[in-house]
């Protein structure tokens, strides 16, 4: 009767040939890594004429400061060049021109007494939140509210935001 290797004695047969592999191998690394080291320090220079050497001798010696380990290589942000400024092509103004007086009073701000007229005519469905919550400030809940408001820019600003829904007159009273 012949006997039959099991699994698990195949693999237990398999693993000590693997680590000895890796061990060879370490050990090879290690050899050539000791032997680069020993070989670095062997590249002494050659020797100096004996003239150069009294010329040597006669200078003091300079003192060394410690050796620095060799600073990382400093990688530098690409520099943007900023571009020329464009001249203007417009010719200039001729002074003839009539120009601003400084003592000119300024712009009174707006005022307006009057009042409009603000009535909803379009669904606020599908509309931008901002252009819901403009609706609901100026006071129109349904297609077909009113709403009188002053005439200021407040309001005006509001209309503009939502022209497309609302239609705005102007009150006047008698």
């Amino acid at each position: 009767m012949a006997v039959t290797k099991t699994a698990s004695t195949k693999t237990a047969a398999k693993k000590p040939a693997v680590k000895t592999e890796v061990k060879k191998d370490a050990v090879k690394v290690e050899k050539k890594v000791t032997a680069l080291k020993a070989a670095a320090p062997a590249k002494a220079p050659a020797a100096k004429p004996a003239a150069a050497k009294a010329a040597v001798a006669a200078k003091p010696a300079p003192t060394k400061a410690p050796a620095k380990a060799p600073a990382a290589p400093k990688v530098e942000a690409p520099k943007i060049e900023k571009p020329a400024p464009v001249a203007k092509t417009e010719p200039k103004a001729p002074a003839a021109k009539e120009k601003k007086d400084k003592g000119a009073k300024k712009a009174a701000p707006y005022s307006s007494n009057g009042e409009i007229r603000v009535e909803l005519s379009g669904s606020v469905a599908g509309c931008t939140k901002k252009q819901i919550r403009t609706v609901q400030a100026l006071g129109l809940k349904k297609i077909g509210d009113v709403r009188v408001h002053k005439d200021n820019p407040a309001i005006n600003g509001m209309v503009r935001v939502v022209a497309h829904l609302v239609k705005v007159e102007k009150v006047v009273k008698n």
